[in-house]
């Protein structure tokens, strides 16, 4: 089959987007009307811009270590210790994504200069409730990057901590190719991190113009033939290798490129910016129609948002009892062009690429929620006999005994 779905939803872009006019601030302008905030901050990349916030903090602070979640983009670690930080890994609730309280109240320390609280695309941390419990001068960093455009209690997530960052990757829903964003409701903070980008920024390098090109080239590519041949042909050839860390895309090398976004990209998603609250809605429903069907299979758990909480719900996170039956429907549907992955390969202190960056730590439930935990698509694409497949799949890895 050559068709494939992408394993999250992403917003299609359109070639009508790569021509026209556009102020040098729009898409900064249309941010801010999003996000419902003043002086939203694009950077080259979500990565990038948790790595300015660090070094800003860092900037305020003798403090050198920080709290991330076990359960976490690699990238995390790599930004923290790009910093020159400690970066400890927190255990997460049993089963459940939030910061494990009581391993983070062990955790804890003069030391600490901040705790990083990350939302899922179809899943959001509590963070009042992480900022309840920690003294007012640990700082939270809000880690939005896989949830731009979600809401919690009405409100978009990424201001409920001190400092918030978004992605504008590939995959992140709202995309400029690589890309990112830093908020925060205090203006200090945000003159704060504005100096620190100008600090840290590079000159405007190939990688920039590099960018463009595949931004443009990305545009002609994202369809569901285009995403056979740019996404399933790579998964599959990691796969049959068994590297699965690089089949999900979990693979990163230690360069964290700090330079501005061009004119030109911004404009490009400046204007598919505004098709994005409408694919938000297309997504969710996307989202409702494909856990009805797998709320059918008994003993899967899915991690369902809770009230008050509007995930952008970009893919769907499902746990199966067992690593084994996990592994089983995998082996059915991950080479599949159904959508159907893993978020992260493993807990963060198990990647061997991480060794010496990051502080030992005990993860004991992140280890097994990432051993038993698979992603869904729920791209608009998605039909009534791709979700019955996935059901089949999923069905069938239910069914493995080990």
């Amino acid at each position: 089959m050559l068709r494939e779905l992408p394993p999250t939803s992403g917003l299609p872009p359109r070639l009508s987007d790569l021509f026209g006019r556009a102020s040098d601030d729009a898409l900064e302008v249309g941010l801010a009307a999003l996000l419902d905030c003043p002086g939203p901050q694009v950077e080259c990349s979500g990565t990038a811009s948790l790595l300015i916030a660090l070094e800003y903090l860092k900037s305020r602070s003798p403090r050198r270590s920080i709290i991330v979640p076990a359960f976490t983009c690699p990238l995390v670690a790599l930004a923290g210790a790009k910093a020159g930080l400690n970066v400890i890994p927190c255990d997460i609730a049993r089963g459940r994504f939030d910061l494990d309280e009581a391993h983070l109240q062990q955790l804890m320390g003069p030391d600490i200069l901040c705790v990083i609280a990350t939302h899922l695309g179809g899943w959001l941390t509590d963070v009042a409730r992480l900022r309840a419990i920690l003294s007012p001068e640990v700082i939270i960093i809000e880690d939005a990057a896989q949830a731009f455009g979600a809401r919690q209690n009405q409100r978009p997530v990424g201001f409920a901590g001190d400092i918030g960052f978004f992605s504008f990757a590939l995959g992140k829903g709202f995309t400029i190719y690589e890309g990112g964003a830093l908020v925060a409701n205090d203006p200090a903070i945000r003159a704060g991190l504005q100096e620190t980008a100008r600090r840290l920024h590079q000159p405007q390098r190939i990688d920039e113009y590099w960018r463009c090109l595949e931004f443009a080239v990305f545009h002609f590519l994202y369809n569901k033939i285009g995403l056979r041949l740019i996404y399933g042909t790579s998964r599959n050839y990691w796969l049959r290798r068994g590297d699965y860390i690089r089949a999900i895309g979990d693979y990163f090398d230690n360069e964290i490129a700090l330079h501005p976004v061009s004119r030109w990209r911004k404009a490009v998603g400046s204007r598919s910016l505004a098709r994005f609250p409408a694919h938000l809605a297309a997504t969710a429903a996307s989202r409702d129609l494909l856990i009805a069907a797998l709320a059918k299979i008994e003993g899967l758990d899915l991690h369902l948002s809770r009230p008050g909480d509007a995930p952008s719900s970009f893919f769907a996170l499902a746990s199966f009892p067992t690593q084994q039956q996990c592994d089983a429907a995998l082996d059915v549907l991950w080479a599949s062009t159904l959508g159907v992955s893993k978020l992260f390969a493993h807990a963060l202190g198990d990647y061997d690429y991480l060794a010496g960056k990051l502080v030992p730590t005990a993860t004991p439930h992140a280890r097994d929620l990432a051993a038993r935990t698979l992603t869904i698509t729920t791209s608009p694409w998605l039909g009534a006999a791709d979700i019955a497949k996935i059901v089949s799949g999923i069905a069938e890895g239910m069914a493995h005994s080990g």
